[in-house]
């Protein structure tokens, strides 16, 4: 089955970076509320290059944080209405696979020690700083992916933003290839060690593959990565739309995107 992850701030020229996940203030009409697209393009952009048509709505949802997605998700697992694994197209201005969260060291060094069926009922952790996280909207992909809900991710970055913003460490082999114009295939693969301390950036190849070498390792997931506009090409084929307001990092003149995309979904 396939899930087509969108956010609102994809559809803007110029993109916030560095934003505080329990802002509650819109980004300044002044700075970024002329860079959102006009209604025509956007409109353009779902229906020939997502394939979308207000003929074949698709079931889905509208939510505000991006996070409500991995909770949709759980319930349509829940009621069986969404088979595991399945593949996610995620369009957006970044990847929220983890990169600026401390939970990918949680996943990594505890969550993956779980079984598979218990792993979505401890997503909260402590970090170094004491402070009680959750699910945020920067990393719940790497949540779905340790979940072992995810087998196929593409990630449609915005083409004025980082197209690298992921975690190195989530990689296969902690390798990856660099991303240019034209899409790109990484592939994650979860790994966990709890007898090895993990090793840095800059470690030598020979501790990298020690601490590999008896690393329990998740299913790989391959991450494909479009960097451009034009690349984007398909055919509506979506079990499910999702799409986040993602209020903190939006103007509040960008709303109008969430009606236009009603107009393509039967929303649940």
């Amino acid at each position: 089955m396939k899930i087509l992850d969108l956010d609102m701030d994809y559809f803007m020229e110029e993109i916030a970076t560095g934003i505080a996940e329990s802002r509650e203030e819109r980004l300044l009409e002044d700075e970024y509320g002329g860079c959102v697209w006009s209604e025509k393009r956007i409109r353009k952009f779902l229906e020939d290059n997502l394939g979308l048509s207000k003929e074949r709505k698709i079931k889905g949802r509208i939510v505000t944080g991006h996070n409500e997605a991995l909770f949709f998700w759980q319930e349509l697992i829940t009621e069986k209405s969404l088979e595991t694994p399945f593949e996610v197209i995620h369009i957006d201005s970044h990847a929220d696979l983890g990169l600026g969260y401390l939970s990918w060291t949680y996943i990594l060094d505890y969550l993956l020690q779980y079984p598979v069926e218990e792993r979505c009922k401890h997503t909260k952790y402590v970090d170094c700083f004491g402070k009680l996280n959750d699910v945020g909207i920067g990393d719940y992909l790497l949540y779905a992916i340790a979940f072992r809900w995810i087998n196929k991710l593409t990630y449609c970055a915005n083409p004025n933003g980082d197209k690298n913003d992921y975690v190195w460490e989530t990689l296969k082999d902690f390798e990856e290839k660099l991303i240019w114009d034209t899409p790109v295939e990484n592939v994650i693969q979860l790994v966990c060690n709890p007898d090895v301390d993990f090793p840095s950036y800059d470690a030598e190849q020979k501790e990298k593959q020690a601490y590999l070498k008896k690393a329990m390792k998740e299913p790989e997931v391959p991450l494909l990565i479009i960097p451009s506009i034009q690349d984007v090409k398909y055919d509506g084929d979506f079990d499910f739309v999702v799409l986040a307001q993602s209020p903190n990092y939006t103007p509040a003149s960008a709303d109008f995107i969430m009606d236009i995309v009603r107009e393509y979904i039967v929303e649940i």
